[in-house]
């Protein structure tokens, strides 16, 4: 349960923010498919640069093997010698030069020392200055003996023209010209050649490019996805505190497998939850029993105390009143026998001496013989009275009341009226409530006396205190305060008692919760809401009957009890 909450508590503890802060898998994913497929092309646009390289050192090496082999033609074939050429000697370096082009289709021009064209495959150049090297490569070819590339410009060919100077060096060593070689075709033909070997290779990166991208995106999809999901839950999971969620499995891989264990690691903590609930529930449903048991105990205390009380002081009233009650009868028998002394006494002297008279008419003896009578039977009515009230007293208050036994429930709510009759009668406050009695024929029912007092006690001091309140608040007619006890046999050998009073009612509110323990609407001091509660226990769980209330606010309340007439013997 420790692990559980503390799990709970760290996920929660994760701020949505936090994980945006860091790049996603399927990001880094991409990205590196990504990197590797940029990579791919820069090795790829490496090797088609170093093609054109290859193919370009390929037609400079071949350009100055061919302007070699033209250099050496021209040295030592056509006797090349600048100092002592004849007319036919230059014709006959034209006519070679011609010969030259027309077999490698190359420009080829000759110069001296001065740059001076001595051949050229253009006729009309023979003869002129060579000044197309911008940066005088011909001159510091000549100067020391290094083949050179230069690119000559023209408007003719504004991309230039690729050229390779190459020395002429005769039989002593000594550079006395230079020939001049286009090599552009060449160039051409080498490129031309490694075209498709370009092409290859890039179109196997490019493929490469889109099919390391392609795969990328799919296993990122595939990785990343799944993992997102499984993210995505646990996140409603810690947030919203909501174990009914279970990540997808779409995959067998180890994802999969995270997401089967994130599924069980959820029912396990929901599992755990639910029984510390459950165990919470059944701790707080314990101790609300043993705060109402508690609190039973201590109401059934009051009332046994209260009965040790009532039944002492009716013991207590009951001896004199007997005592009383028995002389009355002697001293009315005496007072008779002086009476009719009194009479005769009369009768055979009705003159009697002065003195005598008066002191009879000082005592009003007429109105003494008539009135005394009179004080006699009312004390016996009264010392009546006062044995009714202390039988009731002692009625209610036996301790033999928690037996089970066949009583008369009668009895019993009029000895509870008995208890309450000092609040049934008018006080300058409140003025007084009448009861009504609607009994019927009820036989003995098998029930607890004691607790079914109690109930009947909470009953009707309940409604009395409605009453009392509303005629304070004016809610309700002064002179029209009454309750309602009415008794019937059921046709299901039950017994219905039914209290009613045209108090204030209750709302719908308060009647969804009035059976609740510790629930009460009077001020603090005033009532601990057990009451009705305690009721109903002991109506349904002690005699297997039912309590219902039926109220309508402004018009009153009315409380019915159903009981067995004989209970069940297992209930016994």
């Amino acid at each position: 349960m420790r692990y559980c909450s503390t799990f709970v508590q760290k996920a929660a503890s994760i701020h949505p923010g936090q994980v945006a802060i860091a790049m996603k898998i399927s990001h880094k994913l991409v990205g590196s498919f990504i990197g590797i497929s940029l990579l791919t092309g820069a090795v790829g646009a490496v090797a088609i640069a170093q093609s054109q390289k290859i193919a370009e050192t390929l037609a400079i090496e071949e350009a100055e093997h061919v302007a070699q082999v033209i250099a050496t033609s021209i040295t030592h074939d056509v006797n090349y010698d600048h100092g002592s050429q004849t007319g036919e000697e230059s014709n006959y370096l034209q006519n070679f030069t011609n010969l030259l082009h027309e077999l490698q289709r190359r420009d080829i021009v000759v110069v001296d020392r001065q740059k001076q064209i001595l051949a050229d495959t253009v006729p009309e150049n023979v003869g002129t200055i060579f000044d197309h090297d911008q940066n005088n490569e011909i001159q510091q070819t000549m100067a020391d003996g290094q083949t050179r590339l230069f690119l000559e410009q023209s408007a003719d060919y504004p991309q230039g023209i690729k050229l390779l100077v190459v020395p002429l060096i005769t039989d002593q060593q000594e550079v006395d010209g230079a020939v001049i070689l286009e090599w552009s075709s060449i160039y051409d033909q080498a490129i031309a050649q490694a075209r498709p070997t370009i092409i290859v290779i890039g179109l196997t990166s490019l493929g490469c490019l889109v099919l390391a991208l392609l795969v990328g995106l799919q296993i990122s999809s595939s990785i990343a996805k799944p993992l997102q999901a499984v993210t995505d839950v646990a996140q409603q999971v810690t947030q919203a505190s909501n174990f009914d969620l279970q990540a997808p499995v779409t995959t067998g891989d180890e994802t999969g497998t995270l997401a089967t264990a994130l599924n069980h690691l959820i029912q396990r903590v929901k599992v755990l939850l639910n029984e510390k609930e459950q165990r919470s529930e059944e701790l707080q449903h314990a101790l609300d029993q043993l705060q109402r048991t508690q609190l039973q105990l201590v109401q059934t205390e009051k009332m046994s105390s209260l009965g040790q009380l009532v039944a002492g002081v009716a013991h207590e009233i009951n001896n004199p009143v007997n005592f009383i009650h028995g002389n009355i009868t002697h001293i009315n028998s005496y007072t008779q026998n002086l009476l009719e002394v009194v009479q005769a006494y009369q009768t055979h002297y009705p003159d009697p001496p002065q003195t005598l008279q008066a002191t009879l008419d000082n005592v009003e003896l007429d109105f003494l013989l008539e009135d005394l009578t009179k004080l006699l039977q009312s004390m016996k009515v009264g010392t009546e009275r006062i044995r009714q009230i202390v039988l009731s007293l002692r009625n209610f208050s036996r301790l033999d009341e928690s037996e089970f036994k066949a009583v008369d429930l009668h009895e019993g709510l009029d000895n509870t009226l008995l208890i309450l009759q000092h609040r049934l009668k008018a006080k300058p406050e409140c003025p007084g409530i009448e009861v009504v009695k609607n009994y019927g024929q009820l036989p003995l029912v098998e029930c607890y006396p004691g607790q079914l007092n109690q109930v009947f006690m909470n009953l009707l001091a309940n409604a009395i205190d409605v009453l009392e309140d509303s005629t304070q608040h004016q809610t309700t007619d002064q002179s029209s305060a009454q309750i309602w006890i009415t008794t019937q046999v059921l046709a299901d050998n039950r017994v219905q008692i039914t209290i009613a009073d045209n108090g204030c009612g209750i709302p719908d509110t308060v009647k969804a919760c009035m059976f609740d323990p510790f629930f009460t609407t009077k001020p603090i001091g005033k009532g601990t809401g057990l009451g009705l509660s305690i009721s109903y226990q002991i109506v349904t769980e002690k005699h297997h009957g039912q309590m219902r209330c039926d109220s309508t606010p402004g018009e009153g309340t009315k409380f019915m009890i159903e009981i067995p007439i004989c209970q069940p013997v297992s209930a016994i």
